[in-house]
């Protein structure tokens, strides 16, 4: 069995634009046992080339990001020499293409990076896709496409009864808690549904 009760060391990457609050119950939880960073720069400046992106040049041992901030950290994965890869990442609400999201969403991409993280077909030891039900922004089947493009031992999709930033607190933290191994999730499956909302 893993060892989730070692402490890990998180990276954050969080949406654009989104105020540091966004998931705070969730990171709150996972602080308990965790050290959490942040990825603390501007999205869609310069050139998007994450290996030279500084704090990538850091070890985690697992990566959490929701919406462009999870499509980023699934994309810049590859970017990285192994020894700076974690073993673990969490995507939450992310596109598997900006275009077909811009397309969709009906949004200009001139001022922001194009990058499709569906093309990048990671290796990776465990991803957990955290899906919301009523997610008006990213549809769902964009996360689907990554966890079902991603090589690795084990994929955990877990479906929240929320919108796109899960606002609820209790369920952040229930989210936090299933997580880490010790919430109630469905026996003998890789998949659950959490019904707070």
């Amino acid at each position: 069995m893993r060892d989730y009760y070692k402490m890990k060391r998180i990276l954050y990457w969080p949406g654009m634009g989104q105020p540091k609050d966004i998931l705070k119950h969730l990171r709150d939880e996972l602080s308990k046992e965790n050290i959490i960073d942040f990825i603390d720069f501007d999205y869609d400046k310069d050139e998007l080339d994450p290996s030279k992106w500084n704090i990538l040049k850091n070890k985690y041992d697992w990566w959490i990001g929701i919406s462009l901030g999870a499509s980023l950290l699934y994309y810049s994965y590859n970017f990285l020499k192994e020894e700076y890869r974690p073993k673990r990442i969490t995507i939450i609400n992310p596109f598997s293409s900006r275009k077909k999201l811009s397309e969709e969403r009906n949004f200009d991409l001139s001022n922001q990076w194009n990058f499709m993280p569906k093309e990048q077909n990671i290796n990776i030891e465990i991803i957990d896709l955290i899906s919301s039900v009523y997610d008006s922004k990213i549809p769902m089947y964009h996360g689907i496409e990554l966890l079902n493009d991603t090589n690795s031992k084990e994929k955990n999709l877990i479906f929240v009864n929320g919108g796109h930033t899960i606002d609820d607190s209790n369920a952040q933290i229930e989210l936090a808690q299933i997580l880490l191994n010790k919430g109630i999730c469905n026996e003998g499956y890789n998949y659950c549904n959490i019904y707070k909302q």
